[in-house]
């Protein structure tokens, strides 16, 4: 009779971190998802309100709209809502991939504005119409969500390298 022992596995840390440890303090759940709550706001009046307004000023003035104010709306609430998630994420694991996500709609947003960035104003009773393009700064601005994207990757190639190791630098005690 030949007894086998059972075989031990490395344990898997928790997906949340400790709320406190050597060298850093994370906030609690409930504290994350209010301050998240608090960033919501100002983020839905930035990425919907005023566009939105903007947008509806042109169109009731007869200046026909550069991109539909249903497509604005629907970005700048989805962002608005993954940067809160992201915001309550970001002591787990899921912080680099929900920074992957999030400028990855931002990234889609942009490339959305670029493809339509050539604006042509027609003047009324008249032959002339007078052309604008946005398209170089449109393009500036892409290289901010591909940079994210990047360190989206990288934090979480860290994470599953060592899961606490930013931690006292997001959360110092």
């Amino acid at each position: 009779m030949s007894s086998v022992a059972p075989a031990v596995t490395a344990p898997t840390p928790p997906l949340e971190p400790p709320t406190e440890y050597l060298g850093y303090r994370v906030p609690p759940l409930g504290h994350r998802i209010i301050i998240s709550g608090l960033y919501l706001v100002p983020s839905i009046v930035l990425l919907v309100g005023l566009p939105v307004a903007a947008l509806g000023y042109l169109q009731t003035h007869s200046v026909a709209l550069p991109i539909p104010i249903g497509t604005v709306t629907v970005f700048g609430f989805v962002l608005s809502i993954l940067f809160a998630v992201r915001y309550v994420a970001k002591p787990t694991r899921l912080y680099g991939p929900m920074t992957m996500v999030t400028s990855g709609v931002g990234l889609l947003y942009l490339w959305l504005l670029y493809t339509q960035s050539t604006y042509t104003f027609s003047i009324p009773n008249a032959t002339a119409s007078i052309g604008l393009t946005y398209a170089d700064l449109v393009a500036l601005l892409m290289v901010v969500p591909v940079l994210k994207i990047v360190s989206g990757a990288v934090t979480t190639v860290e994470d599953l390298r060592a899961p606490t190791e930013r931690l006292p630098y997001d959360f110092p005690a």
